[in-house]
């Protein structure tokens, strides 16, 4: 009985990835969080300093603190986040701006878009910690998803969102709340972070209505389409 069990849940999540690179995006960001949660227990059962050699290799430094040659950290550091909420909160919204981008372009274009809004929510913060040489590590796929949204956004601004199943919003009104959030964030702790928040999202504005200039694949559905379709955010 429990190998079957897990021949069926196993069945089920190889059948669960196959439908979309965007649920294998928020598989990658799981999986990873479980890594780099096992990778910092045993840190702190050993009294060794992993958590910080883990930091220093994938996380994203103020450039002041960047090792030359150390270009896989502006997309690596999106694969680590800092606790359970953290990774929580950008696996839901990835899984939702990622179907809802996918109402007009194909799978493999928003797979690319989270990969370049990472990118340039980290250059972002490079560029930022210029001026704030102090700033901690950067990590967290927030600039990647903050992209996904941008561009749906743009595309179709009163597509209707239901946040936490009950209260209606146009996905104009809940990327704005999120913009203003991290522009009133910029002076805070967590700054840098913000100021990543803020260069994904304008990758993904960007790319929106010009995705022929790094898509050459797009396909475009109906605006009328977009209007009726709805998403949920929990």
């Amino acid at each position: 009985m429990g190998r079957a069990s897990n021949d069926f849940t196993r069945s089920a999540l190889r059948t669960w990835l196959r439908e979309s690179h965007v649920h294998r995006w928020v598989f990658a960001l799981a999986a990873c969080f479980a890594v780099q949660t096992l990778v910092e227990v045993l840190g702190w059962t050993t009294s060794l300093p992993i958590e910080n050699g883990l930091l220093r290799v994938f996380a994203l430094h103020p450039l002041n603190a960047w090792q030359m040659g150390e270009v896989w950290t502006l997309i690596s550091y999106g694969f680590l986040h800092y606790g359970f909420m953290h990774l929580l909160l950008n696996v839901l919204m990835l899984y939702f701006a990622g179907h809802m981008l996918k109402t007009f372009w194909l799978d493999a274009q928003v797979s690319r878009l989270f990969i370049v809004g990472t990118t340039a929510g980290g250059i972002a913060y490079g560029l930022a910690s210029l001026w704030y040489p102090t700033w901690p590590p950067l990590v967290g796929a927030s600039g990647g998803v903050l992209a996904l949204l941008l561009a749906a956004t743009r595309l179709s601004p009163t597509m209707p969102v239901y946040v936490f199943g009950v209260l209606r919003l146009p996905l104009w009104g809940v990327s704005l709340l999120l913009l203003a959030v991290s522009i009133s964030g910029l002076q805070g702790p967590n700054a840098g972070g913000n100021f990543a928040h803020l260069g994904g999202a304008l990758a993904g504005w960007s790319l929106a209505k010009s995705p022929t200039w790094l898509f050459p694949e797009t396909r475009w559905t109906s605006k009328r389409k977009s209007s009726s379709n709805t998403s949920h955010l929990h």
